[in-house]
Order: C-alpha cells, then structure tokens, then sequence
C-alpha cells in the first residue's frame, strides 16, 4: 500500500486528468511544451515518509474520540473481493447486509485504466490486461463495448425493463442518437456510453435492493454530466430507477459547490453549473 501510494511521486509521470504526463527527464517524447514536474524525491526518502503517516495514523499521539461512543466496542471482519460488482454483486445472499456505500465511475468518459496505469504496471497488467479491465468495469468510456447484461444475469429482465420504461432517460438517449445521425457529437461512442452506463447501473441498484436488509440504506457518490449541450441528471434518473427497484429515495445532498464544463462544452454551448450530489436511498 505505501509502495503504491508514493509511486507516482518517485517516477517521471503526473497524473493530469485521466493521463499521465511524463517529465522531461523520462526521455520519452514531449509534446511542444517541455513538462518538469520538479523535484522527484529518492525511492527510500519517499517511503519512509509514507510508512511514517501510516503509523501516525494508526497510532496517533493525541487520542480520538469516538465518532459513535458507546460502551462496548464491536469489531467486524472486512474482506476484501477483486472483481467487477456486475460479477460480484449476484454472488452475495438476499438481505444480508445493512448499508452499502458505493462511489461508482461516473458517466464522464473518465477511464481509471489509464489514471492508474502506473500502479497497474507496476501490478503486473499489460495492455491486454488494461483492455480487459476496461471492458468489464461500469460503462464510462467511449471505449467501452456494449455488455450482454441478461447473459451476466438473467434476473436483471426487472432491471433493463426499468431503464427501458424511465421516460427522462429515454429522451436522454434519443437526442444523443439524433446527434450522432447529424455528425454533432465529438465521439460517436458517447451515446452507447451513456447507455450502458445507466443500463448497467440499473443492474447494481437491483442488485442492492437484494443484498440489503429492510430498513438498510444506500449512499452513493455521483455527478451530473453534460453531453452535446445536454446536462443529464444522473441524480434524478437513477433515484427514480431506485424507486421502482425497491428504495425510497430519503435525500439527494447536493455539494456547494457543483463541477464545471470541458472547455469544448463552454465553448460550444456556454457554461452550466452541474451538481455533485451524494444519495441517501432506504430499501423499503
């Protein structure tokens, strides 16, 4: 873990957006600006540092308080599963767990797989091993290719048929799809994007409702997008895809201050505020 977590600092890259950008003393290939991420720490300066916060974290020299104090301290078992949730989920039994907290890739063409790269190399993942990765987490690249969700799961019919029933999503989906026909999206993967993006995710919040127990509730971490000049409201579209699949929606907190624009978008149909929001859904 500490090993990871200094990696990008003692390398020639930098992440910037979804890219890695390499410093000039990689002797790898600039573009027309020379990039110096300046001054690049030695391996063993840098992990000693992280080992150090590690500990202090662990075992801090000032007491904490409980967030939720109580007289007997309970301790759970954590386990942690490798794999995409559209494989995982459906393994976990019916109404076995509390609370899920989820932060799921949003549906912003944001591809992890190169974010991370670094730490994948370093992992061992080549780049069929990248595609791979790319093609069985959530839809939120162009790259992605259209997924067989019945195949996945034939249970997830209630699912699909709900997204396929969601009236603002549909309209989302045919003004993308008239777009494309008239040559006005800068990728004309954006459409089957936003379409497995909610079509998958319709699959997840199913998948939820079953694993919680009565009662037990959902947060989720979410931004809106915007597309062709299109803001679409991933808060309100999958809240109500929520609805139908077991939840009643108990707030949608909205962040004080909402994401900006891709430059392309402003410059092409003006600024608009979209909002970063965080779900509270209870199973009923």
């Amino acid at each position: 873990m500490a090993l990871l977590s200094v990696l990008e600092s003692v390398s020639y890259t930098r992440k910037d957006g979804q890219y890695l950008r390499w410093d000039y003393r990689s002797g790898r290939k600039q573009g027309k600006k020379r990039f110096d991420k300046g001054h690049i720490p030695m391996f063993e300066s840098a992990i000693r540092a992280k080992l150090t916060e590690i500990l202090d974290d662990i075992q801090p020299a000032i007491t904490q308080l409980s967030l939720f104090p109580s007289e007997t301290t309970q301790e759970g078992t954590l386990h942690l599963r490798h794999g995409s949730c559209l494989e995982g989920l459906p393994t976990f039994p019916n109404s076995e767990f509390d609370l899920v907290i989820t932060s799921p890739p949003y549906c912003n063409r944001y591809d992890y797989t190169r974010t991370y790269a670094l730490e994948l190399a370093l992992l061992g993942v080549d780049e069929k091993g990248l595609s791979s990765l790319r093609q069985t987490m959530l839809s939120c690249t162009v790259e992605n290719r259209v997924k067989d969700l019945i195949a996945l799961n034939s249970a997830w019919v209630e699912a699909i048929t709900v997204a396929n029933q969601q009236p603002l999503l549909q309209a989302i989906l045919r003004y993308l799809d008239e777009q494309k026909k008239e040559n006005l999206l800068n990728n004309t993967g954006i459409p089957r994007m936003v379409r497995g993006y909610f079509y998958e995710m319709a699959c997840v919040i199913q998948e939820c409702a079953r694993v919680l127990k009565s009662g037990g509730q959902l947060l989720m971490v979410n931004d809106n997008v915007r597309y062709a000049g299109a803001g679409i409201s991933v808060d309100i579209i999958l809240s109500a895809m929520a609805e139908v699949l077991g939840f009643q929606v108990k707030q949608i907190l909205v962040l004080p201050n909402g994401k900006g624009n891709s430059s392309q978008q402003m410059g092409e149909h003006g600024r608009e505020e979209l909002r970063k929001c965080v779900y509270l859904w209870q199973k009923l």
